[in-house]
């Protein structure tokens, strides 16, 4: 008897919260922007962006349950607390890029994971499929001491699979999760910041920081 097939697809966009960090005064007097310019012209600037989860009990947990603050305003040191000590804490993907000052930088990264379960005895298979694909765009540029103007392009998709057989009867599943966010920021070497986050079944955090 030919087999049954069930497919579906669901395709799940991420509503963003974009936070673009405000860099105070950026009003520079022109013969100090040069001199700054001039002292790091030969800087190479790394620029390093990870994508965190955060389940939803644990989110409460950080915030003390005084009600739920805007998510960008959390403390970044609390989020990959959560992950070093595996409390409901979890990296979905991270990179990096270098990039002289002024200058932009890119890359497109690729992960395909697979598993299979089969049943002793039985006719009963499970295959899981999840392809992680990433791309990141930077331009950094030194504006001061310590601040470094970064525009930047972040998107991620992952699609996640599962194929299930038993005996003759065989159902497919499959849900595509974007995440995308483009702005242009002021960061401080050091000083990781939470520059965009979202809320669903889980929180999702995209945390950005720099070096020189």
């Amino acid at each position: 008897m030919a087999g049954k097939l069930k497919g579906l697809i669901a395709v799940v966009s991420v509503g963003m919260f974009i936070y673009l960090v405000s860099s105070g005064n950026t009003s520079v007097a022109e013969d100090g922007e040069i001199d700054i310019q001039g002292q790091f012209a030969g800087a190479t600037i790394s620029v390093e962006a990870s994508l965190v989860a955060v389940e939803q009990d644990v989110l409460e947990e950080i915030v003390g349950g005084s009600g739920m603050p805007a998510l960008t305003s959390i403390p970044p040191e609390k989020i990959m607390r959560c992950v070093r000590e595996d409390e409901g804490g979890q990296v979905i993907s991270i990179v990096k890029l270098a990039a002289g000052n002024g200058s932009a930088a890119e890359m497109n990264t690729e992960k395909n994971e697979q598993s299979r379960r089969k049943d002793s005895g039985e006719e009963n298979n499970e295959n899981e499929g999840r392809e992680t694909h990433v791309s990141f765009q930077v331009i950094p540029k030194i504006i001061g001491m310590n601040r470094i103007a970064v525009s930047f392009d972040f998107k991620q998709i992952v699609s996640e699979s599962a194929f299930v057989s038993e005996g003759q009867a065989e159902e497919q599943n499959e849900i595509v999760t974007e995440f995308e966010v483009s702005s242009k920021l002021v960061l401080r070497p050091g000083q990781p910041r939470i520059v965009a986050a979202t809320r669903k079944d889980n929180a999702v955090f995209l945390i950005m920081d720099v070096d020189i």
